[in-house]
């Protein structure tokens, strides 16, 4: 079987690669957990972008670097973390129909004016983290965690040197820095666009983080 596994402390969970069988099940978990939870999309009120869902499950099955969580007692997905793979002369062109969407792309986007990881790792590849969710009632084992080490691990095992995300609140943010990622660029949100994310003034979710780590 093509996947890499890890069980939890209490053998509840699984993690393996993504595949296309479990296409319905993680825009499933994207429209009815990240993006209700997710800071920015709330500010926004964007609605259930399925296209935008179908779009990020598409990359993630092509590259073959995500993961998803299931419950070995209920067989339910329970968590993702969508991957991708950029190279140092890709064309970061972003070409998005939903307005609200490519609003936080570009928000995102601006974390790497000032920063060339490429440059500054030396390094030709990065693997990019594009998304880490779990579902409500599952949050507090440390899924999140684990998929940051599958992730590692298997960056390690393709040869990829570097890793990088984009944090939208400090609760991810802490996890990545249980990893030893560091923060490379920050913004604040109300720094960027006043008018568009003036609600988000708790310290938790205030601001966005360009982190990374070398492999």
């Amino acid at each position: 079987m093509n996947s890499i596994t890890q069980i939890s402390s209490f053998s509840q969970f699984h993690i393996r690669l993504i595949c296309e069988e479990n296409r319905h099940e993680v825009i499933s978990l994207l429209l009815n957990s990240f993006f209700q939870d997710e800071p920015l999309a709330l500010c926004l009120q964007l609605d259930e972008p399925i296209d935008f869902a179908r779009n990020l499950f598409n990359n993630a099955l092509h590259d073959q670097c995500s993961f998803v969580v299931y419950d070995n007692q209920t067989e339910r997905l329970v968590g993702i973390c969508l991957n991708e793979i950029k190279f140092k002369n890709d064309k970061e062109i972003i070409n998005e129909p939903n307005e609200k969407i490519s609003f936080i792309l570009h928000l995102l986007n601006s974390l790497h004016k000032n920063r060339n990881l490429y440059q500054e790792f030396q390094i030709n590849s990065l693997l990019h983290i594009i998304i880490i969710n779990i579902e409500t009632n599952y949050r507090g084992h440390g899924l999140g965690s684990q998929l940051i080490s599958a992730t590692i691990e298997y960056a390690k095992k393709m040869n990829i040197k570097g890793i990088y995300a984009e944090t939208t609140n400090s609760y991810s943010l802490n996890c990545f820095k249980q990893h030893h990622f560091e923060i490379y660029d920050q913004i604040i949100y109300i720094d960027y666009d006043f008018n568009r994310l003036a609600n988000l003034t708790d310290s938790h979710q205030n601001q966005c983080q360009l982190v990374a780590r070398r492999v």
